[in-house]
């Protein structure tokens, strides 16, 4: 069984997702992971060059880092173990798009989001069809 916490950028830090993702992964002795989309960053980057002034070139490389780190720095702090690892996938999009794609590929058994409940979510738990959970 393979469970995903999705996150958007205003969740990446959100400790109480992540201790509810590994209550699931021990619970289902599931393969676990975090997918986040960063939509505030592919807005930012759209409006850019929509204005003619791009951003530097590894503002997105460098966002998704941060973004990363600070999630393996509160599962190590989850899991009291310095060298926990858990898989992180970070990508800048809008979250229908992205969600849809990553379901796609990876196929997830279920997910758990950790984002705000919003009608565009509710639009796409309903087109994936997944078993899902709002984690608030």
């Amino acid at each position: 069984m393979r469970i995903v916490l999705i996150l958007s950028d205003s969740s990446s830090e959100c400790k109480k997702a992540l201790e509810t993702l590994d209550r699931y992964g021990e619970a289902f002795s599931a393969d676990i992971g975090v997918f986040v989309i960063l939509e505030d960053l592919y807005r930012l980057e759209s409006a850019s060059v929509s204005l003619g002034v791009p951003l530097p070139p590894d503002t997105v490389k460098s966002a998704k880092e941060r973004t990363e780190n600070k999630i393996k720095t509160l599962w190590r702090h989850i899991k009291k173990d310095e060298k926990a690892h858990i898989d992180i996938k970070a990508v800048a999009g809008e979250l229908g798009e992205e969600v849809v794609k990553f379901v796609g590929e990876e196929k997830p058994d279920m997910i758990l989001w950790g984002c705000q409940p919003t009608p565009v979510l509710c639009r796409v738990i309903d087109e994936i069809n997944v078993p899902s959970l709002i984690i608030k």
